[in-house]
């Protein structure tokens, strides 16, 4: 930014571009992958989408895969991958509504901040 905006009688506000969060790359060779045991497991977010992979993120939603399964959970062309994306995803939300519940919120509260977080309720097609 020039001197001018910095001695005008209204300045420019400085902004900051928001930084998106990436999942841990320097720890990546002491993570091993939660399907077959193989070292240096990528990441995947569990909720995706440009939104929901930072919540992801921030809440601990995702899992250490290797390389291989990371590409099929990401591609879902197989019965396997779509069916483990869709468990884990009602993992997760059972988990984030069952630590609601126990603070003291009631299960319809506790699905309303989910719908909040996530914008999607998994456990309604339960099978």
């Amino acid at each position: 930014m020039s001197d001018y905006y910095n001695t005008c009688p209204f300045p420019k506000p400085k902004t900051e571009k928001k930084r998106k969060k990436q999942n841990g790359w320097k720890d990546k060779p002491n993570r091993t992958c939660y399907y077959t045991g193989k070292p240096n497991a990528e990441r995947h977010e569990i909720f995706g989408g440009t939104r929901n992979r930072q919540t992801s993120i921030d809440m601990g939603f995702q899992v250490d895969v290797c390389p291989e399964i990371h590409r099929r959970l990401h591609a879902r062309a197989d019965e396997w991958s779509q069916q483990e994306v869709k468990r884990w995803r009602i993992y997760y939300q059972v988990q984030y509504m069952d630590k609601l519940i126990q603070t003291g919120l009631t299960e319809k509260q506790a699905l309303d901040c989910w719908m909040a977080l996530i914008g999607e309720n998994y456990l309604w097609n339960v099978t």
